[in-house]
């Protein structure tokens, strides 16, 4: 009920204001009808009273002074409600009126006659109304009149309307026939200046005859307009290519009876031209020729631009440097074939995406400083850390820069990024090695201070427990004399750390040390840590110090004690192993040789991979303050460097960590370790090689074929599958690295998996641990290998997971 009441109302409002009434000057026709109404009635009070949102307007009045008043205080807003004559002889004898402002105040009025001003939409739009300040009657006669007269003020209304319309049609139609005019005359001297040919012409069997041309089209040819009219085209030097084409699209233009557009070219002295020509078709007239209307436009810059455009896009998508452009609000709208490489997603993946979400996993403080960097300064330059589609952090150094549209205002951003993350990795190994080198040299410097500062003190405590006998004395002394003993011991590690003690160097066997640390463990520590050793038959000797490499043994098992309170496994193995130029590549301290790898891995705590970096640093412990010194695994580290090996660690939070010990073999040179080193070869056997890295891949397939293995190489995961699908009947393995774009490796094996349980695949990688890859690590057909990794481990891997296919 109440939505339909303000409809009415807001069609009684709408019907009201088309008569553009509403605060005009006084008109005579309405004070003349006003007046005659206030004389019919004799009543000293008569009002034209048009009723707006909020107000009551007068229009025309007898007997008031005022124009307007609020539309809560008269009666006429029952009239109008009501759409019918409203009469009331004596207001204040009427309960609906009397307590009415205008009753009780100036004008005091006590009889009230309205008749509702009906509009030919049936909305009342306002009343013609007599009032008087004595009660009385009214006689029919009056009424009617009054009835007319309102009928007389609608009427005004319309012609008033009417006649205000049709002076703005005059002065609308005043203003087109001025307009059509311009136009004309614009026309007909665009026709003849326009920089554009532009004419009118017929099909006159296989040629074509100008009838009308601008002066652009005549000095094209070299004539005037004049001269041109009524000639052939073969008669200007048309030739028969062009005349054929321009006819084709003439012809089509007429079966179609719309416009034709096509472009075409012509050489010249000073070089090519390109034209854009526009035909269309002219209606018929009393000719017996078709008729058409051309305009030409030289194009030729335009085409030299779109030329230059493709060769710079070109040489955007050649560079290796990805780049972007994303507009103000961050959506991408430029992504160039390098983007594609290094992050992973396709153009149209990208393009239209906000760049913040695609890159970042999170949104960081530092992001709207950089935005707000460029729109203050244009520019801004640093290093920073991104996610590919496959998730893989990736360091990138970022250059930005503000691109401004041609009114110098902000428009869009210009993003360069470079892949730098192999080069941070390589920078913190090398900076990691240089700080070691720099600890070392302090430390070797205030060793042996420290040793002369120990040695009294130690010496003295002795002659001191000879002479006194007092218990107090003897018991603070051999305090004294401990702590004395544990600073030296402290030294002396610091010393192994450095490589400032070679020790006595001799050629042993490493499985002597191992079988004595295994029965050392299986004495001292908990009975709810299990080990386990696996020594291969024929290890090789290594030339070193025993007592040092025990040392080695004994920080590391002590560690892996330390991190499995509760109990658990702890493995040590060893075997020989040859490092080739591909692994000395991806690790720095490798050198081509025969070396043995000690392996010590645990099941217990882990350790976070921001630790990892820090572990072999002086003083450096995750353990309790009073635990430990920090000095455990720098002097290994020490020890293993002194011995021309190196060391490296994984490990996984809540899986454990392994340690890789790697010392250089004795009497055995290249060619006789390759001799001697079991390396599996194949059988002819198709390998499916996955890698994004093409160094790896060309290495990896060499590395097959020269052992009998044939391969086929994908980049990434979707080129796998493909190629897969077209030979997965003479495929037999598949080795694939985890980190691959547009379809990772986990995905990827999975997928393979679905279409193949029994395919044997190898995931490799380099940035985590087999627990950290979502892989089916309970299928007997796959098998993890991380890198760095030579070829014989390698070898060794594919013919394992092969046996399960056999």
């Amino acid at each position: 009920m109440q939505s339909s009441v303000c409809n009415h109302e807001a069609a009684r409002l709408e019907a009201l204001h088309k008569y553009q009434i509403l605060d005009t000057a006084p008109e005579q026709a309405f004070d003349d009808l006003v007046s005659l109404a206030a004389q019919m009635c004799d009543t000293p009070i008569a009002l034209i009273n048009l009723i707006d949102t909020n107000r009551h307007w007068f229009k025309a009045k007898v007997g008031l002074d005022i124009q307007e008043i609020p539309v809560d205080l008269a009666l006429c807003r029952f009239c109008i409600q009501q759409k019918e004559t409203l009469i009331v002889p004596d207001i204040l004898a009427d309960e609906r009126f009397a307590k009415e402002i205008i009753v009780t105040s100036e004008p005091y009025a006590r009889f009230y006659v309205g008749v509702p001003l009906i509009v030919p939409g049936g909305q009342a739009i306002g009343t013609l109304c007599v009032i008087d300040r004595t009660p009385r009657q009214i006689s029919q006669k009056q009424v009617e009149a009054l009835q007319s007269i309102s009928r007389l003020v609608v009427r005004q209304l319309e012609i008033r309307r009417n006649l205000g319309e049709l002076a703005s049609i005059k002065a609308e139609y005043k203003q087109t026939q001025e307009a059509l005019h311009q136009s004309e005359c614009i026309l007909h001297s665009f026709f003849n200046s326009a920089p554009m040919m532009m004419g009118i012409v017929e099909l006159v069997d296989n040629d074509i005859l100008h009838i009308a041309d601008n002066l652009a089209t005549a000095k094209f040819f070299g004539l005037t307009p004049e001269a041109m009219q009524n000639r052939l085209a073969r008669e200007m030097g048309a030739t028969d290519k062009h005349l054929s084409q321009w006819i084709h699209y003439y012809r089509q233009a007429e079966r179609t009876q719309s416009p034709v557009r096509f472009e075409y070219s012509f050489d010249t002295p000073q070089g090519q031209i390109w034209l854009s020509a526009t035909v269309s078709p002219i209606a018929i007239s009393s000719s017996k020729h078709p008729k058409f209307a051309y305009i030409v436009e030289d194009i030729s810059q335009r085409k030299q631009a779109e030329h230059k455009i493709r060769e710079q896009a070109a040489l955007l998508d050649i560079t290796t440097d990805a780049i972007v452009v994303q507009d103000l609000s961050n959506k991408i709208l430029f992504w160039n074939k390098s983007a594609e490489n290094i992050f992973g997603w396709k153009a149209e993946e990208a393009i239209d995406k906000n760049a913040n979400q695609l890159f970042y996993s999170k949104a960081l403080p530092q992001h709207r400083e950089i935005y707000n960097s460029v729109l203050k300064n244009g520019s801004w330059r640093g290093e920073l850390q991104k996610i590919s589609k496959s998730r893989t952090e990736i360091t990138v150094e970022s250059r930005w820069t503000l691109v401004l549209d041609e009114h110098s205002q902000a428009k869009s951003i210009l993003i360069v990024d470079t892949d730098i993350t192999q080069k941070k990795q390589l920078e913190k190994q090398f900076l990691r090695t240089q700080r070691m080198e720099s600890i070392g040299t302090l430390a070797s410097g205030i060793a042996h201070d420290l040793n002369n500062v120990l040695s009294p003190i130690v010496m003295s405590v002795q002659l001191l427990k000879n002479k006194c006998s007092d218990r107090n004395t003897q018991q603070i002394l051999s305090i004294v004399e401990s702590n004395a003993k544990r600073g030296a011991n402290l030294v002396k590690q610091v010393l192994y750390f450095v490589r400032g003690i070679e020790g006595d160097r001799t050629v042993l066997q490493i499985k002597h040390l191992i079988l004595e640390m295994q029965q050392i463990v299986q004495q001292t520590f908990p009975k709810t840590i299990v080990i386990t050793t696996e020594i291969q038959t024929d290890l090789f000797s290594v030339c070193g110090d025993s007592t040092q490499l025990h040392q080695v043994l004994m920080n590391l098992c002590l560690n892996a004690r330390d991190a499995m309170p509760d109990g658990g496994n702890l493995s040590i193995t060893a075997e020989n192993i040859f490092i080739d130029k591909n692994y000395t590549i991806m690790h720095l301290d490798a050198q081509v040789g025969t070396y043995i790898v000690l392996t010590i891995s645990d099941t217990g705590l882990g350790i976070k991979n921001e630790l990892l970096d820090k572990i072999f640093e002086p003083f450096f412990t995750t353990k309790q303050f009073s635990n430990g010194t920090g000095l455990g695994l720098s002097t290994v580290l020490g020890i293993i460097k002194g011995h021309g090996g190196f060391i490296t660690v994984s490990s996984c939070v809540g899986k454990g960590t392994k340690f890789k010990v790697y010392l250089p073999a004795v009497h055995t040179d290249t060619n006789q370790s390759l001799e001697n080193i079991e390396m599996p070869t194949g059988y002819g056997e198709w390998i499916l090689v996955v890698d994004d890295e093409a160094a790896i891949r060309e290495i990896t397939t060499t590395s097959l074929e020269n052992h009998n293995y044939k391969t086929i190489n994908a980049s990434d995961g979707v080129e796998a599958m493909a190629i897969y699908a077209q030979h997965q009947d003479k495929i037999s393995a598949a080795i694939i690295d985890t980190i691959v774009p547009n379809m990772d490796g986990a995905t990827t094996i999975c997928a393979l998996q679905n279409i193949n349980p029994q395919l044997p695949i190898i995931a490799v990688s380099g940035l985590a641990t087999s627990e950290q890859i979502p892989i089916n690590q309970a299928s007997g057909y796959i098998a993890f290998l991380p890198k760095p990794y030579t070829v014989q481990e390698l070898l060794r891997l594919l013919h394992t997971v092969l046996q399960y296919d056999s």
